[in-house]
């Protein structure tokens, strides 16, 4: 069974909303699954997905450069010995291509390192969720083509239950996304950490308008062909019934894509009871009649 693993950063009752076009509304209800993206497929809009603030990545090199601080020691050791041997005259053939191979070695390692982190990092898969107890009007703004647009709204309860309940081996955990600036020497390596979890939970600063929930998937990746890895998307199958528990209609729509739009969730077995028209414009008239009360 899958198992929904939430962090300590969000609760079953925060209210999450999903904005979309119609066209993925339908490939939602058609497929009944979730579709993750991995970070990699982020690099045009947000290449800093997946990586992390300037101190964060200090601290990691300091835990990451210990061992390579010993090679080098060794090296030392082994590189004065052979200088002597060398000025003596004596040049010992196996020394020198063992001291060659670990240089070789250490020049390698922080390459790959290096290529290790992203590869780990880009290969998460993520689904998005905006985190608001009322609808957003610049979330609607953002996901609403020329006004066509819906938003399903869900809990973390009604979500975890909608994967759970279906038949399928794998692992999804759930945070809540924290902002910061990068270049911000003031931030601790504490101060990184959501859920026990670096990388995907941190977000620039400048992106925290989306108050975003993520759902996301570790990869299992052969640390032995690192070059050999590509990044998948994965589909998560769910239980659209427990999935939903309403839908809105964009408060720029009108007809006949409100009728449409109702028209195709019925097709598919939503009850019209739970689809709402986004009453966020309506209402602003009748505050003029508190004006008439005398």
């Amino acid at each position: 069974m899958a198992t929904v693993k939430l962090g300590s950063s969000i609760t079953g009752q925060h209210s999450l909303w999903r904005y979309m076009s119609i066209d993925k509304l339908i490939n939602l209800l058609e497929v009944k699954s979730l579709y993750f993206t991995p970070l990699s497929y982020y690099a045009k809009s947000d290449p800093f997905e997946g990586y992390l603030p300037k101190v964060a990545f200090e601290a990691l090199a300091t835990v990451l450069g210990s061992s390579y601080k010993e090679l080098e020691t060794v090296y030392s050791q082994l590189n004065e010995l052979a200088e002597n041997s060398r000025k003596s005259g004596a040049i010992n053939t196996i020394g020198e291509e063992l001291l060659a191979q670990l240089r070789t070695r250490l020049d390698s390692q922080n390459d790959f390192i290096k290529e290790a982190y992203k590869t780990i990092a880009k290969g998460i898969t993520v689904n998005c969720w905006h985190r608001n107890p009322q609808e957003s009007e610049a979330m609607w703004r953002l996901y609403s083509e020329n006004g066509k647009g819906i938003a399903i709204k869900t809990s973390i309860d009604s979500l975890k239950k909608s994967i759970e309940s279906v038949d399928q081996n794998l692992l999804v955990q759930v945070g809540t996304v924290k902002y910061l600036d990068f270049n911000d020497q003031n931030i601790s390596p504490k101060d990184c950490v959501i859920d026990g979890h670096l990388s995907p939970l941190l977000k620039r600063a400048s992106f925290s308008h989306e108050n975003e929930v993520r759902l996301f998937t570790i990869p299992e990746i052969d640390y032995k062909s690192l070059g050999g890895f590509e990044p998948k998307a994965q589909s998560v199958a769910l239980n659209i019934e427990e999935l939903i528990e309403e839908i809105y209609i964009s408060p720029f729509a009108s007809e006949p894509f409100v009728s449409s739009t109702i028209a195709i969730c019925k097709k598919y077995g939503i009850n019209p009871r739970i689809i709402t028209k986004s009453t966020l414009l309506d209402g602003h008239e009748e505050l003029l009649d508190t004006l008439g009360v005398w």
